[in-house]
């Protein structure tokens, strides 16, 4: 699992819906000022995470890989007070299967490979959105080729969010230090969540990964079906008491399907 990479989309919003504040006795209460509450300002992003490790020179890698907003500039169609007809604005864009292999071979895939730890091959791990791409795309194989390093797109199983690390507290925690930013537009909410990505602490991914194992022995206890809940590990307790488990191991009941398999080789770990 050291040489997979785990992309997936998520939408942030410049402002919660909801907010709670502590205040002082004679404090007034904050003032939201937006357009319009039911069109708060957004934008969808893609990321990029793999688990945090030491690499064979002995360096440490955190698992970061990169954010990247869908967005394109275009020029403004009326004259307002702040700006005249024709100044470029960033606006959002909708993620089609174009645009999503755009931003994956244009902007994501070097930016993989530029940070990837070691020369061994990588794989990219994706959901089976309508809007992504196949396996077997040609744009993709190409730039695969021109890079010269081993690259595999795989999709994961379908209707399985917990087979992703990006929805196992990644995105939740890049959100929560995002809104602790002040952002006003589209250009600074983009800037808040990629400043706040490349803040997250790498244990923060490393426990995402450790969910993303426990996850796996309940998916294969079902038989594939998604109809389990996501256990509670404590891991920061276990990371306090210095017990922290590198790979999770599988319960005896996982470990004796996986030994029934007439196909499998895998070891008993996630």
């Amino acid at each position: 699992m050291y040489n997979t990479v785990h992309l997936d989309e998520n939408i942030f919003y410049i402002t919660r819906p909801r907010r709670r504040f502590l205040l002082l006795p004679d404090e007034l209460a904050p003032t939201r000022r937006v357009k319009s509450r039911r069109f708060v300002t957004r934008d969808m992003m893609l990321a990029a995470v793999s688990r945090p490790r030491y690499d064979s020179d002995g360096a440490f890698f955190d698992g970061k890989l990169g954010i990247w907003a869908f967005t394109e500039q275009a020029a403004a169609v009326r004259q307002s007070a702040g700006r005249p007809a024709g100044t470029l604005e960033t606006k959002e864009v909708s993620v089609t299967k174009s645009t999503y292999r755009e931003k994956l071979v244009s902007k994501a895939l070097p930016e993989i490979l530029a940070h990837w730890p070691g020369c061994g091959g990588v794989v990219l791990q994706q959901d089976n959105a309508p809007t992504h791409i196949s396996p077997s795309d040609p744009e993709f194989a190409a730039a695969v080729e021109r890079s010269g390093i081993l690259v595999e797109l795989r999709c994961q199983p379908p209707n399985s969010p917990d087979l992703n690390c990006c929805d196992l507290g990644v995105f939740t925690a890049i959100q929560a230090r995002q809104q602790e930013k002040t952002a006003r537009n589209i250009d600074e909410l983009i800037a808040a969540t990629t400043e706040a990505s490349w803040e997250l602490p790498p244990r923060v991914l490393n426990a995402a990964f450790l969910s993303l194992h426990s996850c796996m022995d309940l998916f294969i206890q079902a038989n594939g079906d998604n109809n389990f809940k996501p256990p509670h590990m404590g891991k920061l307790k276990l990371e306090r008491e210095g017990r922290l488990p590198t790979p999770v191991s599988c319960s005896p009941k996982t470990a004796a399907i996986i030994a029934a398999s007439p196909s499998s080789n895998t070891p008993h770990y996630c």
